[in-house]
């Protein structure tokens, strides 16, 4: 069976060697245009997958990289966001609404001037050398005590909502330009040779 099968296969060419040449004789010539048709189309409709093919293979590594920024760009956001929402927590989560979100805008007053980090999460956990106390001291001073975590409650879920309310700039503003602040309990050296902007709560804000 195997034998007869090998056999028809090597027939099968001639076999269609002959129809053809009998198709010719026989006066199919009218129907070569349609032939012809059908061969374009088929050489076109090849050509448009081979375009497609090399198309896909060079714009998939600018689809890769415009997916990484966008990846890279969200983490940034939800970090941003976490450290701001853990600097109204931990500076004003006992204060009026109005003075969280003067917390939350002097924090990012700060990433836009010349003199502190241009992040968020740098100018919260930014340290200087104090000469008196002989140590590296935060303006936030509850960044020096360690990996402090804000309890899961409505607190916090509220600290995250002033962040991300001014971090989208959909709040009035409290204190424009403060960059400063300080607890109306002390009066450090500082504060005198600067502008006064408000009193909110428990926290004065300057320039």
């Amino acid at each position: 069976m195997l034998t007869s099968l090998l056999c028809e296969v090597r027939l099968w060419p001639v076999l269609w060697r002959r129809r053809l040449a009998y198709y010719w004789v026989c006066g199919a010539k009218e129907h070569l245009p349609f032939a012809g048709a059908l061969v374009l189309l088929v050489v076109a409709v090849a050509g448009g997958i081979y375009y497609a093919c090399l198309n896909g293979i060079s714009l998939e590594p600018a689809r890769l990289e415009a997916l990484r920024r966008e990846e890279a760009r969200a983490s940034e956001r939800a970090a941003e966001l976490q450290c701001l929402a853990e600097n109204v927590y931990f500076e004003a989560r006992g204060e009026p609404l109005a003075g969280q979100y003067a917390v939350a805008e002097v924090t990012l007053n700060r990433t836009r001037a010349q003199q502190f980090p241009h992040t968020i999460c740098g100018v919260v956990h930014e340290t200087r050398w104090d000469p008196v106390r002989r140590r590296h001291v935060a303006d936030f001073s509850w960044t020096e005590l360690g990996a402090l975590a804000p309890e899961d409650g409505p607190a916090w879920k509220h600290a995250l909502a002033v962040a991300n309310a001014a971090y989208e700039d959909l709040y009035p503003q409290v204190v424009p330009d403060a960059l400063y602040y300080h607890a109306v309990s002390v009066r450090p050296e500082w504060s005198r040779g600067r502008h006064r902007v408000a009193t909110i709560g428990k926290h004065i804000f300057y320039r």
